[in-house]
């Protein structure tokens, strides 16, 4: 066996472990916050649209409006994985793994319920009025400054080859041959996004989370609007479609090929393995850019990032069952990835198709690259007490160029051992809070003012 065969086989098995602990992590808090993400559903949407019907302060340089917040780690979040993930978790482990992201989305919801909650809580003020937020500072206070330091030193290794690794997809979308004579060299995408990175970051949050604003309805509307569209045309084979599902999630299905995928554990491993990475919920790093949020109530914000992992394994579901009904996921001529998501859209929107997914594919990775580039920056301020600022800039822009013009798979399966020890720990300090100070989250609060009323 090849050491990057042997390599990605450790990988895999070492996150697929890590997404379990993350899930029963999730299980358990979603428990003791009382399924806080189905309680607080009304609440959510009434604080979204009051967000959005506020103005942003001038004076209010470091902090951005609630929604805003929203939007930057949305479209972290929801990146080229939350479109081709779910493909390729269909082609590897049946149907029935759609319902892996479905499980994910909801406990992971819990999960990102109490991480906002906390940082929003323990986030630190400078003397110049910038915003130090994130796991690093509720670690550090609840527990101890090496595991924040631990948490840091991961997080910043981890956003910034996640940035190449984004911006080597978008490489490899643009100058793909579905884009006939406009396809981008390598080397020319790796220089725009480079660019386009470091001249929103110098912009601070507020450009980042102006950028997002506009951003995130967008992809919603191009994407999901195409999606819909093609769930739309065949509403009368969706009920064929969800029963395929669940019949796949059961017992194994044979694809056209002749060979079985499916059952209870391909359809978890795979479901599980891809929706954990999917919505990242319980990894922390959804909490960096709601840390920047103008507001002073730790609840209401950890009520509004649960729309992002929601979001996030909505539209993975989606993304599946276009996958399903096209039949893409059954045809071995097409290469595991994104070219099974191209020929579903072709099927409908033929030359058009391929634009839809090219253009989603570069602000869903945009997106991504520009958050994971903004929390890098905050673990960096955290090593270097917020020096040294212009060295990350530097290294960061070489990652996204390198990442476009490079191959370089065996280090991205490396390092997503990294985010499993960064994680672990992460998602342990989560169960223990809600465990032992529950009134942190306000869950004594909550149950006493219950009793009062009764």
């Amino acid at each position: 066996m090849e050491l990057k065969n042997i390599i990605t086989t450790i990988t895999d098995g070492t996150l697929f472990a890590a997404c379990l602990v993350l899930l029963f992590g999730s299980l358990y808090l979603t428990i003791k916050t009382r399924f806080v993400q189905i309680r607080f559903l009304p609440s959510l949407f009434r604080m979204l649209f009051t967000s959005l019907s506020r103005e942003q302060k001038g004076e209010a340089q470091n902090t951005i409006l609630p929604h805003r917040a929203l939007f930057t780690a949305m479209s972290t979040t929801i990146g080229i994985s939350t479109i081709v993930g779910p493909v390729i978790a269909i082609r590897l482990g049946g149907p029935g793994a759609l319902l892996g992201f479905l499980i994910t989305s909801f406990l992971g919801s819990a999960a990102t319920y109490v991480e906002v909650n906390l940082s929003i809580r323990y986030r630190k003020k400078l003397e110049n009025g910038a915003i130090m937020g994130g796991p690093m500072q509720y670690l550090k206070a609840l527990f101890s400054p090496a595991l924040a330091k631990w948490y840091a030193i991961c997080c910043l290794l981890l956003m910034t080859v996640w940035s190449g690794a984004q911006a080597n997809q978008l490489a490899a979308v643009m100058g793909s041959s579905w884009l006939g004579s406009f396809k981008m060299p390598a080397i020319a995408s790796g220089i725009v996004l480079a660019i386009l990175t470091m001249g929103t970051l110098l912009g601070g949050i507020r450009r980042i989370g102006a950028f997002s604003a506009k951003l995130v309805p967008v992809m919603f509307i191009l994407y999901l609007g195409s999606c819909f569209w093609i769930l739309g045309v065949n509403i009368d084979r969706l009920g064929e479609v969800f029963s395929l599902i669940f019949r796949s999630a059961v017992s194994p299905y044979a694809m056209a090929t002749g060979t079985l995928v499916g059952g209870v554990v391909s359809a978890l491993r795979w479901g599980i393995f891809k929706g954990v990475q999917c919505c990242e919920a319980g990894v922390g790093t959804q909490t960096i850019p709601h840390s920047m949020a103008d507001t002073q109530d730790p609840k209401s914000q950890a009520t509004l990032s649960m729309l992002s992992t929601y979001s996030a394994g909505g539209i993975a579901f989606l993304s599946g069952c276009v996958a399903l009904l096209t039949n893409t996921w059954q045809d071995p001529t097409l290469p595991l990835g994104m070219g099974m998501v191209i020929a579903s859209f072709q099927q409908y929107f033929s030359y058009a198709g391929a634009l839809i997914i090219v253009i989603s594919s570069f602000l869903f990775g945009f997106g991504t690259i520009l958050g994971n580039a903004f929390n890098g920056s905050q673990c960096f301020g955290y090593l270097y007490e917020n020096r040294k600022r212009t060295y990350y800039l530097v290294a960061m822009a070489g990652m996204i160029f390198l990442g476009a013009i490079g191959e370089v798979t065996t280090i991205w399966s490396l390092i997503d051992i990294v985010m499993a020890c960064m994680a672990l720990p992460h998602i342990a300090a989560l169960v223990y809070c809600a465990h032992k100070m529950p009134h942190l989250l306000g869950i004594q609060k909550e149950r006493l003012e219950e009793e009062r009323s009764l």
